[in-house]
């Protein structure tokens, strides 16, 4: 694989950074994870931390050259993430509920898989124009898909920022998977906080994208986001991929976008065990009768 990353946090105006972002590599396969720590809730940045530390540990992991269903991989990062949220919120005294954002991307054999819940996102771009834009769980973002809003109306919408669903919240998460999308030489990945799109506009994200170095033009975006919202600028963070392959994709196992609950991943990995099982059945020999 030929491919250039990069990644960068800033504090921006608030006291702390909640934000956490992290890049894990191997041969055949890189992993980009990024969490927005809630603020209005304790325990922001270990909830974030807890993500990057758990979705790497998991990427480690993994045995084989391969894995063999990225988007299954990715949906049951995030829900392991939930539950040990959730679990560390109540050992403490007095018990908290640490809540973050999450945004998985996984490229493997040529193709982009993704994850997220929140309004953290993701961006496809490809000849510095956006090709995916994740959807944020958000009241404003439903008014925009519906056209009660447009683009500048729900940035300056005052509750633009409250969220509809998050990692370690009392309702058990959805998480979007994102198609399994081939890359073409040139095109890059985005994984950033809501401090860098609420601050840039998509077509100035682009171009500081297009910088010759990748890290350079990271850096810029996340310096131009803190200097346009000064005082006002939220935590700042991004991961970013340029992918320079021009090798053929693999195809595999997860072709389309969906949402996925807990239990909705558990009966899928149920019904692939119990179609292995009939097929190892059926490609069994069967055995010849004792003639005694």
């Amino acid at each position: 694989m030929k491919y250039t990353c990069a990644q960068g946090s800033r504090q921006g105006g608030r006291a702390h950074n909640e934000d956490r972002v992290a890049i894990a590599e191997r041969e055949a396969a890189v992993l980009m994870v990024l969490g927005d720590g809630l603020g209005g809730h304790k325990g922001g940045a270990l909830a974030s931390a807890t993500l990057c530390q758990l979705a790497v540990r998991a990427f480690r992991a993994v045995r084989s050259p391969r894995i063999q269903d990225p988007s299954s991989f990715l949906a049951l990062i995030m829900f392991q993430v939930h539950q040990a949220l959730k679990d560390a919120g109540k050992r403490l005294d007095p018990p908290i509920e640490p809540r973050t954002t999450g945004v998985l991307c996984l490229v493997q054999d040529g193709c982009a898989y993704w994850a997220h819940i929140g309004d953290s996102r993701l961006y496809h771009f490809r000849n510095d124009r956006v090709i995916v834009r994740t959807h944020d769980d958000t009241t404003v973002e439903a008014f925009r898909e519906r056209g009660i809003l447009n683009e500048s109306e729900s940035l300056a919408h005052p509750d633009k920022s409250r969220l509809l669903a998050c990692l370690g919240g009392r309702e058990d998460p959805t998480i979007h998977l994102g198609a399994e999308t081939p890359l073409r030489t040139g095109d890059t990945l985005l994984l950033c906080s809501d401090g860098v799109w609420e601050a840039v506009a998509e077509p100035e994200i682009a171009h500081s994208l297009d910088h010759p170095v990748l890290e350079n033009g990271l850096a810029d975006l996340l310096l131009t986001a803190e200097n346009r919202r000064q005082a006002a600028a939220d935590n700042i963070s991004a991961a970013s991929l340029r992918w320079q392959d021009r090798s053929a994709h693999l195809v595999g196992l997860a072709p389309r976008a969906r949402s996925l609950t807990a239990r909705a991943l558990w009966e899928e990995g149920r019904k692939l065990l119990v179609d292995r099982k009939l097929k190892e059945m059926r490609g069994a020999p069967k055995k010849i009768p004792s003639e005694d």
